[in-house]
């Protein structure tokens, strides 16, 4: 877990937090282990841990590139509370994350003086940081009370995907959303 500063209002100060595991493991392909003579066994994780192993009868050694199949990459999830705008650290942490929390207060109509008074952000600037941090899901929260409407929640979905111009995909959050990030995260590009 990792967090850093955001920028909200002068003399209060509000964080975003990325929670990132561990690179998974990679695992073993049993069938190509055990065509180079190595059967399932404890062997398999000293594979796993980049060790070389003698094969069963002794006669050769397995190297862990010959059998591991491809790195899965760690899931990421970040969220950002009340902000008017994501200092570079925070925005770092952010980079390719699966799964984007980001507060969508305003609307573009309300204007740039709106943002910097409020210390809130739009639906569009949303889209548009999700995008530009490679982020896979960019999930819009923290809605004033006169978008809980079904056409509200639209209007600020439609401009977080004009701002985000088709990079992530956009869906708006409600209280006790769970999410699943499957291992290897997100790949949607895989879908099309």
């Amino acid at each position: 877990i990792k967090a850093a500063e955001l920028d909200h209002l002068g003399g209060v100060q509000t964080f975003g937090y990325t929670v990132e595991e561990q690179t998974p493991p990679r695992n073993i392909d049993a069938k190509k282990a055990t065509e180079l003579g190595v059967n399932p066994s404890d062997k398999y994780n000293l594979l796993k841990m980049g060790e070389s192993v003698p094969t069963d009868d002794g006669t050769g050694v397995v190297k862990p590139e010959q059998v591991l199949l491809e790195e899965l990459r760690a899931r990421k999830l970040a969220v950002l509370s009340d902000h008017r705008r994501v200092p570079p650290p925070m925005a770092g942490l952010c980079r390719n994350a699966d799964f984007l929390v980001h507060e969508a207060t305003l609307r573009m109509e309300d204007g740039v003086d709106k943002i910097k008074i409020r210390g809130h952000n739009t639906a569009e600037n949303a889209g548009i940081f999700g995008g530009e941090m490679g982020c896979e899901v960019v999930a819009l929260n923290h809605f004033v009370s006169a978008a809980v409407s079904e056409d509200a929640i639209e209007t600020l979905l439609a401009e977080a995907r004009r701002g985000n111009r088709n990079r992530s995909q956009i869906v708006s959050s409600y209280d006790f959303m769970e999410v699943w990030i499957p291992r290897g995260g997100f790949n949607f590009d895989s879908a099309s």
